[in-house]
């Protein structure tokens, strides 16, 4: 890999000197075909699958050239950044989070053929469009859920439930885990990810948020925030979570793979990492509980394309083209993802199709906040880590639910007023 990244790198550095135009598209090949550079990071085969779909459209499309500059997720951000202050934006960029980039990218709204249209074709989950401006295509969306160890639950004689009109209470869901937690080999019933992002699913599902529906002042200081915070600690209290996670540094997958756990609070992309882990117990996938309401938390990939590259109606096309539904659906049922296309939401994937349909599902009972929070990244990278790193410290006594969310709640909006 790296050396084809290389010599990629270094065919891109001849083919510019030869030209002596710089951007990501603005180097020109043979008579009018042009070349989109796109930086890419892989987390597995995404990079394989995206190059199959990018030779689809150049075949269909013989004036475009694709080229991928790969690079490891950690230097993905640096790397774009020293393009732009280079001058050498690329033309497109997978990205986690729009949010550092914000003005440098490109409004594909002024070039794809109906904003429209491009917007409605996708569904709730991942925010991409700023001040009506669409910034990036979800390219893969993850979601927050529950897996379940099948095995114990049966030994248990506890069953999950398997429709949406079946959905737990949190009150349901923590006697549930209590019984399979007396009743067979189990010794905690859940394990839940360190994570601010998973943990505020229960903040949205008690009817919670961080922020105000406009996303400018705080509302974490509730009564709905407090009975998220103090049911989780209930949870740790009660040691049907470990403390070893929250209060440590153990890994929750290692404890759910071990069998002890009954159930893992995790995210979507655990489908596929299960299914080659676990082999001693069965495992399955059941809805989340509700409290005043369903919610999940959306995560995932976006492509963005740069302003400022001389081919920004050709990257904003090519964007259009792999968000088609049919195109979609083969970027994410080849690695394991859920899909934000509209008509994508139950697809054909090889392996745990009920699984995800059940994440699907999740997604589409969430409302709008979650993603909108989640999506204004200038802000929940700024509270993210207090918020965790808080939560801990009620969760160890030391501070109390109702000082944690006086103190997040000034914090929140501290923040605010420094983004402004």
């Amino acid at each position: 890999m790296k050396k084809a990244l290389s010599l990629v790198l270094a065919g891109t550095l001849a083919f510019g000197a030869l030209t002596g135009c710089s951007g990501g598209g603005q180097k020109k090949a043979e008579g009018e075909v042009k070349t989109l550079d796109v930086v890419w990071f892989s987390d597995g085969k995404e990079g394989e699958s995206f190059k199959r779909l990018a030779d689809q459209y150049t075949a269909e499309h013989p004036e475009i050239k694709i080229e991928l500059i790969e690079v490891p997720y950690a230097d993905l951000e640096s790397k774009i950044k020293n393009m732009l202050n280079g001058k050498e934006a690329p033309a497109l960029a997978r990205l986690t989070n729009l949010g550092p980039f914000q003005n440098q990218l490109l409004d594909l709204g002024e070039h794809v053929s109906d904003k429209e249209a491009f917007v409605n074709s996708f569904g709730e989950g991942l925010r991409f469009v700023f001040d009506d401006k669409v910034l990036a295509a979800p390219m893969d969306v993850t979601a927050n859920g529950l897996i379940y160890n099948k095995t114990a639950f049966e030994k248990a004689g506890v069953s999950v439930p398997r429709s949406e009109d079946e959905i737990w209470t949190w009150d349901e869901w923590k006697e549930a885990m209590k019984k399979v937690m007396a009743d067979s080999d189990c010794k905690y019933g859940l394990v839940y990810d360190k994570s601010p992002q998973r943990f505020t699913t229960l903040l949205y599902e008690a009817g919670g948020s961080m922020l105000n529906k406009d996303l400018n002042e705080a509302n974490f200081n509730t009564e709905e925030t407090k009975r998220a915070v103090s049911f989780f600690k209930e949870l740790h209290d009660e040691e049907i979570i470990p403390s070893s996670v929250w209060l440590g540094s153990e890994n929750p997958n290692n404890l759910f793979r071990t069998g002890q756990v009954a159930m893992h609070f995790a995210g979507s992309w655990m489908i596929a990492n299960y299914k080659e882990q676990i082999t001693d117990f069965e495992w399955g996938v059941t809805y989340l509980p509700k409290e005043a309401r369903r919610s999940s938390v959306p995560g995932g990939k976006y492509l963005a394309a740069f302003q400022n590259t001389g081919v920004e109606k050709e990257a904003a096309e090519f964007i259009e083209w792999i968000s088609k539904a049919e195109n979609n659906a083969v970027y994410c049922k080849e690695n394991s993802y859920l899909s934000q296309v509209k008509g994508n939401e139950s697809l054909d994937y090889e392996y745990g199709k009920e699984f995800f349909d059940i994440f699907s599902k999740e997604l589409a009972a969430t409302d709008s906040q979650p993603g909108a929070e989640w999506g204004y990244q200038a802000f929940t990278g700024a509270v993210q880590n207090d918020l965790r790193d808080k939560l801990i410290d009620v969760l160890a006594g030391k501070v109390t639910v109702d000082q944690y969310v006086e103190e997040m709640n000034s914090f929140m909006d501290e923040t605010l007023k420094e983004l402004k």
